[in-house]
């Protein structure tokens, strides 16, 4: 009988804490790969494939969970370009926050493609693009249902390590991208969809066509390695973070950021019931 994976084996992207100054950061490795794929196109299994390739480390949204300091940047970046508020991020500023990886995935970077197309004309595109319905419907399921829970309210005023920069940031990123929100399920997908096209047209109308790659996951390594010029692993092709394994996933980052929450807030907690006491005692000696 297979022995049974613990949290941390399964999902070790959350249980890794780091406190990251990037604005004192510089590029440290060639920026290689570009992908523009939005949240639920698989940006995990890419992550898991470029870094199989040798395009590691591939930066990934839950980059911001494990560094939260870099949510502040990626504000910044998401203020310039959206809402022409500050100052417009540089090769200078995406080598500080992007320094470390060679390749890039998932949103907050795939907002920025053309950017950072500019900033790395060298680097190679890949357009990873779902049918838009079924990705909207992947979104409901699992993005948008946790950012729209009670917990993560709760968690922003009691996690202020992480879920304090995090949610702000989301909350940006999705208003930048998909527009004000609707409690209507139907606008809210004529947004999303608007968005989330609006995106790759972007990329498609400023990356040369000999630059750039239309991939799907169901390819597998074949195209994905002719175009980087790689050879084909002997190993399959990845697959990750379905909807359920999502959704694990979730109750894992949760569990930890109420953990952290608990041991944040527990001075507090202690000082609250020490001034009760003192002032049950005075009310009552």
């Amino acid at each position: 009988m297979a022995k049974k994976m613990s949290d941390r084996e399964r999902f070790p992207r959350y249980f890794v804490e780091m406190d990251v100054d990037r604005r004192k950061c510089e590029r440290i490795v060639p920026m290689k790969v570009l992908v523009i794929g939005m949240l639920r196109t698989g940006t995990l299994t890419m992550q898991a494939a470029l870094e199989e390739l040798g395009y590691g480390p591939c930066y990934h949204m839950h980059y911001c969970f494990q560094n939260p300091m870099e949510c502040d940047m990626w504000i910044e970046a998401l203020n310039a370009k959206f809402h022409n508020v500050g100052r417009k991020y540089t090769k200078k500023d995406w080598d500080q926050l992007l320094g470390h990886c060679q390749a890039v995935t998932d949103v907050p970077p795939a907002a920025f493609i053309p950017e950072l197309h500019e900033a790395y004309p060298d680097a190679k595109v890949v357009i990873v693009q779902r049918p838009p319905d079924a990705w909207f419907a992947s979104c409901w399921r699992t993005v948008i249902q946790f950012t729209h829970s009670k917990q993560l309210l709760f968690l922003y005023f009691l996690d202020r390590w992480l879920c304090h920069r995090m949610a702000p940031m989301m909350d940006l990123l999705f208003t930048s991208l998909f527009g004000s929100e609707s409690k209507d399920r139907r606008k809210m997908k004529e947004n999303w969809i608007r968005g989330y096209m609006n995106a790759y047209e972007e990329v498609r109308r400023v990356v040369p066509e000999e630059q750039r790659l239309e991939f799907s996951l169901e390819q597998g390594w074949e195209p994905l390695c002719r175009f980087l010029g790689n050879k084909v692993p002997k190993k399959p092709f990845p697959h990750a973070n379905d909807a359920e394994s999502f959704h694990a996933g979730i109750k894992v980052f949760l569990k930890r950021m109420w953990v952290r929450a608990a041991k944040l807030n527990a001075p507090y907690v202690a000082a609250g019931l020490g001034v009760a006491a003192a002032w049950w005692v005075y009310q009552y000696r």
